[in-house]
């Protein structure tokens, strides 16, 4: 997510995060080349249930290839040059499937494969507390298996997010509040809606968050960009923070599974803290709240800044499919005297509509929802519409 941080210490805009690569038209395969590849077909069931599992990743990581299976669980991989190829199939909350095929030119190979969804132990799990991250990077598996599991699930969802978004592009409008927050009430001072057609993802890069720009209009100012669901498969986000379970709680008629994050101890200046939420059934992300670490540490002239937080919630479009729904953020302004600011600058965002460009198999090519009918400039609503401040 990138923000800016204008030199007034309480304004505060943040634009969501999407990414949208261009897709390349195919190329003509000659009748000669043909002759010289062969196709892969198969189908993906999980065991116990044999239920197709729609949307598992298939993979041939020796030629750089992934597709998604479709809504019946089902693949094709066609134009392959002849030779023997491991395939590695993936799906949130299954154990990865592994094995090797032959493809032999101008023949049809087949591999149906049964996944073994992974045991919904973790509630049992002890919960640990963090305060501190000395030896930051990801669990030792032998030490802390269920942690390690999470970290793992966490990594899947945002590697099944990028291939979404790369093999699947797609427009994202979004309606856009900003107001003040009191004890009681929130007053919008502004409301507008944004369409994404794609942007640049910003690397994630240690104690990097906050960084000075100039523009010829605005003069200096600091932006400050969050990681994004795509930075958390990053392995320098991972060897980077410490991970530690923290507790199984019900929310919205499921169990979520919560994965603490703390940014490591070496990292003297701004980063990120927080907690990723999974569904203990599916293993999906429903929601990813993060907070800014060391604001003590954030430039002078933005000493009037006391913490940042933002919530990220996530729709499902299909299963085993998610985009980004909400988005909450509160920029806490430094209290001090008598005379200290009583009210925190706000924003909120919401999805309106989705538009694929060629939508996977068994999405709707579209879909959206009507805006917040009391999302008005001047309303005066109730402090819980700002669902990240309770």
């Amino acid at each position: 997510m990138n923000c800016t941080l204008i030199r007034r210490p309480w304004a505060l805009s943040w634009a969501t995060c999407l990414l949208m690569l261009s897709v390349s038209a195919p190329c003509a395969v000659s009748q000669a080349g043909r002759e010289l590849t062969g196709t892969l077909q198969g189908s993906v069931i999980g065991a116990l249930t044999n239920i197709p599992l729609p949307f598992a990743v298939v993979s041939i990581p020796q030629l750089a290839i992934e597709r998604f299976t479709d809504a019946g669980g089902r693949f094709t991989l066609a134009a392959l040059q002849a030779g023997r190829y491991e395939i590695v199939i993936r799906r949130i909350g299954y154990t990865p499937f592994r094995d090797s095929v032959r493809i032999v030119a101008g023949a049809v190979a087949r591999l149906d494969a049964t996944l073994t969804q992974i045991p919904a132990q973790l509630v049992r799990t002890t919960v640990v507390a963090m305060t501190s991250c000395p030896r930051p990077g990801a669990p030792d598996r032998a030490r802390d298996p269920i942690v390690a599991d999470l970290v793992s699930l966490l990594r899947e969802n945002a590697d099944r997010y990028r291939l979404l978004v790369q093999q699947y592009p797609f427009s994202y409008r979004q309606v856009r509040a900003m107001g003040q927050l009191g004890d009681a009430f929130l007053t919008l001072q502004s409301v507008d809606t944004t369409l994404s057609r794609g942007i640049a993802r910003v690397t994630y890069r240690p104690g990097r968050i906050v960084s000075l720009s100039s523009d010829s209009r605005r003069g200096k100012e600091y932006s400050m960009s969050l990681p994004t669901i795509l930075d958390l498969a990053d392995d320098q986000f991972v060897r980077n923070h410490c991970f530690a379970y923290g507790g199984a709680s019900d929310r919205e008629g499921e169990t979520w599974l919560r994965l603490d994050v703390r940014a490591a101890d070496k990292i003297r200046s701004p980063d990120v803290h927080g907690s990723f939420y999974l569904d203990s059934a599916t293993s999906e992300l429903r929601r990813m709240d993060l907070t800014m670490s060391r604001p003590d540490r954030l430039p002078k002239a933005l000493q009037g800044v006391s913490g940042v937080d933002v919530v990220t919630s996530f729709v499902n479009l299909a299963s085993g499919l998610s985009v980004i729904d909400k988005v909450c953020g509160l920029n806490f302004p430094r209290r001090v005297g008598i005379s200290a600011i009583r009210t925190i600058p706000a924003e909120l965002q919401q999805l309106l509509a989705y538009q694929f460009v060629e939508p996977p198999t068994g999405v709707r090519a579209s879909g959206g929802v009507a805006p917040p009918a009391e999302w008005r400039v001047g309303a005066v609503l109730p402090r819980s519409v700002a669902w990240c401040a309770s």
